[in-house]
């Protein structure tokens, strides 16, 4: 194949992809109470576990000579630390010419492995959702002057050795409850010397949730973001924020076909998320597995049917399903743009659906689930049906829904 590139008219026999979110590991050390891990525990979706080293040898072997850049975690709900190998992991990935990055709660940190991270030129993404002791401690139940301690070592051991060029940023998500704190945020940033800014919206998992979401405060979020952005051109803080949310409904909107052709996807050529299972898809936007390298090589995934299509459909007017107004359209990770000015009521409110419940496919899977149990059938069924699910994610939810929910008496009956 050949060298990493973008051509929308080449289905198969594609070139190699450049950028790879990867996920080592899908435990995590900690519980915070804005995941949604309880939520797939609870639906049978989340087993822990770990990369085998099957999985990770065939990605050293036929991917990584060909990747610029690689991003550990953000495409599951694990703390990519907590793997058992990640210091082999670290120390394999570093050998290749690729850049790297991670996103991790840093509260499995030490000085080895800051010293191992900062040698290996990574940038290192801070995730948290409180600047302040309280906010902080009452969404993850760590210690927040801890995590302080270990942001301010990692800064300092990046200052020792810059000729490594690794980065320390922090990624804050924003909801009602902590937005008041964004402007900590920045003065926090200063004071560690952090590289980055990250500002991301946080995406509701459960109905309780609904109203942490800055789509229902949209004139707060807007201003604040406001005052952000003036204080971190102040203290000379690189920030990165979401665009405003859009106030006057009134103005006139694109047509959703002009809109979708004015945003193509360049994923399919470019990029593609792998979990632990070795499930490798699209991108970290989506569940959709387009095939598995415990079974097939990554050629054989990367060339086969189900990529074919995806590449053939992404840009044209009738995109597949998971693709439609997808907010990570024209996004290219082949640089270290941070994917952090998502708005989009749509995409921000998909999991838990619109107040007139937006079909997504996480409130079809609830729905679908509580109807089946009701009978004997159904709960028969629904092994079968959720090992659906969990090899193809939405391209079978919505029809499987569709079925279980329609009366049996309208069902049609079978030709005899």
């Amino acid at each position: 194949m050949e060298k990493s590139g973008y051509n929308q008219s080449q289905t198969d026999s594609a070139c190699w992809p450049s950028f790879a979110w990867i996920a080592v590991t899908n435990r995590c050390n900690l519980n915070c109470t804005h995941c949604q891990r309880d939520l797939l525990m609870e639906q049978g979706l989340l087993k822990p576990s770990e990369m085998s080293w099957k999985v990770f040898n065939r990605l050293e072997s036929e991917v990584f000579p060909h990747l610029r850049r690689i991003q550990f975690g953000g495409n599951n709900f694990g703390e990519q630390l907590s793997a058992s190998n990640w210091n082999t992991f670290l120390e394999k990935v570093s050998k290749h010419n690729i850049d790297i990055s991670i996103v991790t709660n840093g509260t499995l940190l030490n000085t080895n492995r800051i010293k191992a991270m900062v040698r290996a030129g990574v940038e290192i993404n801070f995730s948290l959702e409180g600047a302040s002791k309280e906010s902080y401690e009452a969404v993850r139940a760590y210690r927040f002057n801890r995590f302080l301690d270990i942001i301010k070592e990692t800064c300092e051991e990046k200052t020792r050795r810059p000729e490594n060029g690794a980065q320390v940023n922090l990624g804050y998500t924003i909801f009602y409850d902590n937005i008041g704190e964004i402007t900590d945020l920045i003065r926090m940033a200063d004071r560690l010397g952090v590289d980055r800014v990250i500002v991301t919206h946080f995406v509701p998992w459960h109905e309780r949730q609904r109203r942490q979401s800055l789509v229902y405060h949209k004139e707060l979020s807007n201003h604040m973001l406001e005052k952000t952005k003036q204080l971190a051109r102040e203290l000379n803080i690189r920030v990165d924020l979401p665009r405003p949310f859009r106030i006057d409904d009134s103005q006139e909107k694109p047509d959703a076909r002009e809109r979708k052709l004015a945003k193509p996807c360049y994923h399919p050529w470019r990029s593609f998320s792998i979990n632990e299972r070795g499930d490798v898809m699209p991108c970290c936007a989506t569940s959709v597995v387009m095939g598995n390298l415990e079974r097939s090589s990554f050629s054989e995934i990367w060339n086969g049917r189900k990529y074919q299509k995806l590449r053939k459909t992404v840009n044209s007017s009738r995109p597949l399903v998971f693709c439609r107004d997808c907010a990570f359209r024209e996004i290219d990770r082949e640089s270290s743009q941070p994917i952090s000015f998502w708005s989009d009521e749509k995409f921000l409110l998909a999991a838990i659906g619109t107040e007139k419940h937006l079909n997504s496919s996480s409130l079809l899977l609830r729905k679908m689930k509580n109807r089946l149990k009701k009978a004997k059938w159904g709960e028969m069924a629904l092994p079968y049906l959720m090992e659906l699910y969990r090899k193809h994610g939405a391209f079978y939810v919505t029809d499987i829904y569709d079925i279980c929910m329609t009366p049996l008496s309208k069902r049609p009956s079978r030709k005899r």
